[in-house]
């Protein structure tokens, strides 16, 4: 087994014995940014895509946070955007947030899909399921009534 080594092109050996090799994104790249209000917070979803429409990288800005949870939104952004990198499947992300709690929590409100989180987590979560991980079963408005 390998430990964690960045760099740009680097390989390593996984749990289970396989190479996974890192895969940045390209310096120019489509970015998707999602703006919504949860619990009367203003909260920014940006999700960078590979050329391929994967998803590799995710930034999560927070207003009205104070500085260490501004601070742990960021990181934990980052580092599952490396694990993205590091070719982690999507669903590992939307897995571990889905389900989260926390405040704030309540009705979502900018979203057509989805209305409710139990935290921003949750909602960054059920998101990406919804939008890039094919899981109609965590948004609350199907994609077929939404016109």
């Amino acid at each position: 087994m390998g430990g964690l080594a960045g760099g740009h092109g680097r390989r390593l050996c996984g749990l289970a014995g396989a190479a996974v090799s890192f895969e940045p994104l390209p310096n120019r790249r489509e970015v998707v940014r999602q703006a919504v209000r949860i619990g009367g917070q203003r909260v920014y979803l940006d999700v960078g895509l590979y050329p391929d429409g994967r998803v590799g990288e995710i930034f999560l800005a927070v207003q009205q946070t104070g500085g260490s949870y501004r601070w742990i939104y960021d990181e934990v952004a980052r580092s599952n955007s490396k694990l993205l990198q590091w070719g982690a499947p999507i669903e590992e992300v939307i897995d571990g947030w889905t389900g989260s709690k926390g405040k704030p929590h309540g009705p979502v409100q900018g979203d057509a899909r989805i209305k409710y989180c139990s935290s921003i987590l949750d909602y960054c979560g059920r998101y990406l399921g919804v939008y890039y991980g094919g899981r109609e079963d965590l948004a609350h408005i199907k994609a077929q009534e939404v016109l």
